[in-house]
């Protein structure tokens, strides 16, 4: 007898039996090889240690599977690391660099993204000329960094590396109004966990609060929530960033029972922003959801209003704004605002010096002291050259000008101007019809303009979640082509405007 491929029927059999022989005596020696190493890690380790390692390696691999699938998933992952779970694990070498969760996360998805970039044949999505800025400009600051100081290599990964990857990849991943919508989800779910955390700093209710460091007393901050940043700016610019995008949420949920716990949020999003106590978040926020209304009036004003209408009540009669003698020495406190101008007019001072290619990229502390004198300006009198002093660069905008000159600021500069010009341009065109860009635009430009306006008052350049948030979205933006009809039809289909 013959089989289907003419060979004798004896020999597929034998041959059959024999691959599965082999097969068995495979998997039979790959089970003892694992029973043996789990004897002896387990002897070694003991069995708390190795059942959560073993734990790891399942959800690792499970992980793994579903990242080559679907880069969406190591891309969001990332996010929230930055964001959240940045603070929650680490491991701390003495000799090596911190390992942080984040840095574990951004290492992974380059890997997946490189290798089904070279095995799919994929292309990276255009334009480019933002791309290239960015890429120079954050070689331009790294090699600065490693000629003048190496000390501030970490600082140049946290606030440039970190951002500018993010862009990068949110511009080659994050394609699809789906994708966005979970990233909001996110983002959404982790603005929930900012504003609980600073309301429990605030009330002392420390079984809220983790990681549990946040509750010790910080100084400098006492009095104020800063959050897993240690910092109340970072955090309260954070909060003021993430907060436009309940307006998203209640605007496409048809269901009244589901836009309660959204405008629950978004209140409490105010308190935890109020309770930040720094004046340039609260500006930051108002300037970020002042463009967010103006681009999606239709939809997003309409949800503001209750909110604008009941917040004062909310900060009078729940927070006691009126009687918060905390809140009133922050306000009325001029010692702050005299600090930043002299700092301003300090870093202006070092620019002078060195006009092209500045001090050194995170060096203006090295240089401060030779250039401290008081300084008189309008309404506020003498400013003390003791109120600012040890005061670190304040801003992103002439504290960079003195550290990186015209040179470095110039390609800064040129950065925002094409980020902003590329979702002006693709808004005027799409604002009609496109859902993504008339429902997602908006909230970008609010994040966006977030950043701009608190980089006013704060720097970015020792941190990364506000970099993260600004350059993603600087991403997305830059790389939208309303091409995907289907995916528009769909999307309209499914947004308020469709629906009805």
């Amino acid at each position: 007898m013959f089989d289907k491929t003419g060979r004798p029927a004896s020999i597929w059999i034998q041959g059959g039996f024999l691959s599965k022989g082999a097969a068995f005596a495979g998997y039979l020696a790959v089970f003892l090889g694992v029973l043996l190493a789990s004897q002896f890690l387990l002897g070694r380790v003991g069995l708390e240690v190795f059942l959560f390692a073993l734990v790891g390696v399942f959800a690792g691999s499970i992980y793994a599977v579903i990242s080559f699938r679907d880069l969406t998933i190591p891309f969001l992952l990332l996010i929230l690391a930055v964001a959240v779970l940045r603070f929650f694990w680490s491991i701390r070498a003495p000799i090596l660099p911190d390992l942080f969760f984040d840095r574990i996360m951004l290492i992974w998805l380059a890997m997946v993204f490189m290798v089904k970039f070279f095995a799919e044949r994929r292309k990276l999505r255009g334009p480019y000329l933002l791309d290239v800025i960015i890429l120079v400009h954050g070689i331009y600051i790294m090699s600065r960094v490693l000629l003048t100081n190496k000390l501030y290599f970490h600082s140049w990964a946290v606030s440039i590396m970190m951002p500018y990857l993010a862009y990068f990849f949110a511009k080659n991943i994050m394609s699809r109004s789906r994708q966005v919508h979970w990233l909001f989800l996110l983002l959404l779910l982790v603005g929930v966990y900012y504003n609980v955390t600073a309301i429990a700093e605030k009330y002392h209710w420390n079984w809220l609060i983790y990681p549990k460091y946040i509750a010790l007393p910080h100084v400098g901050f006492i009095g104020r929530s800063y959050g897993p940043f240690h910092n109340p700016g970072i955090f309260g610019n954070a909060m003021g960033m993430i907060l436009p995008i309940h307006l998203y949420f209640i605007s496409i949920t048809r269901k009244s029972f589901l836009k309660l716990p959204l405008f629950i949020s978004m209140a409490l999003g105010v308190v935890g922003l109020f309770f930040t106590y720094t004046r340039g978040s609260w500006l930051a926020a108002m300037a970020g959801m002042a463009v967010v209304v103006l681009l999606n009036r239709k939809h997003y004003l309409r949800t503001l209003l209750p909110l604008a209408a009941i917040a004062p009540l909310i900060a009078i009669f729940i927070l006691g704004a009126g009687q918060d003698k905390f809140l009133k020495e922050r306000v009325e406190n001029n010692d702050t605002v005299g600090s930043r101008v002299g700092t301003m007019v300090t870093a202006l001072r070092v620019w002078r010096d060195h006009p092209f290619l500045g001090c050194g990229s995170y060096g203006y502390k090295e240089y401060r002291d030779n250039y401290i004198e008081p300084i008189e300006a309008p309404f506020l009198g003498t400013v003390r050259f003791s109120q600012f002093r040890n005061t670190p660069a304040h801003d992103m905008y002439l504290g960079p000008l003195a550290e990186d000159g015209l040179v470095g600021m110039g390609m800064q500069l040129t950065i925002y101007y094409l980020a902003l010009s590329a979702l002006l341009t693709k808004y005027r065109r799409g604002r009609e019809s496109d859902y993504f860009i008339i429902f997602l635009f908006p909230i970008f430009a609010g994040i966006m303009a977030n950043y701009l306006v608190g980089g006013l008052t704060i720097s970015y350049r020792h941190t990364s979640i506000l970099g993260v948030l600004f350059y993603m979205s600087a991403g997305i933006v830059y790389g939208y082509e309303p091409d995907q009809e289907a995916e528009k039809e769909m999307s309209l289909q499914q947004s308020p405007e469709g629906r009805e």
